[in-house]
């Protein structure tokens, strides 16, 4: 019960201090650190363990309730007439998401020069491929996390 209490807590600051911006506010590179290292711990353990090996047909469910929330928060604003999104799109999306998470705490650890996704084209495959063109070695990871 002080589990279900905690997760409500967190999910309440988390409205309070980041969904209540606007979606702007949950892109990477607007999370305060503290947000910042609260999600990168779910996007490691999720982009450990959610993929199968090879099997792009068999991935993990994501159930955190911020991430879903930062996804359809990002969702919602690029496709305001449409705010339906079916299970497959919402875990690519997701795993676009939680890898741009980790390539904001690698950019802000280590000062190396990314191009910052917008709300307009985080989700979008040709960010995706120009990230690939230009950082060759993320094209093994992408393909492991079934963003190929």
């Amino acid at each position: 019960m002080a589990e279900l209490k905690n997760i409500e807590t967190t999910l309440s600051r988390f409205a309070n201090e980041v969904l209540s911006k606007g979606p702007e506010a949950v892109l990477p590179q607007n999370l305060n650190l503290f947000w910042l290292k609260k999600i990168q711990k779910m996007a490691d353990h999720y982009l450990d363990t959610g993929f199968v090996s090879d099997d792009c047909e068999n991935i993990s469910a994501i159930e955190d309730s911020i991430i879903t929330a930062c996804v359809y928060e990002i969702y919602k604003q690029q496709n305001a007439d449409d705010a339906e999104l079916e299970k497959n799109k919402f875990i690519k999306f997701a795993t676009i998401y939680l890898v741009c998470i980790t390539m904001e705490t690698v950019r802000r650890e280590s000062g190396i020069q990314i191009d910052l996704p917008t709300l307009e084209n985080i989700f979008s495959e040709g960010r995706m491929n120009q990230l690939k063109t230009e950082y060759p070695e993320l094209g093994t990871f992408f393909k492991r996390v079934c963003l190929d």
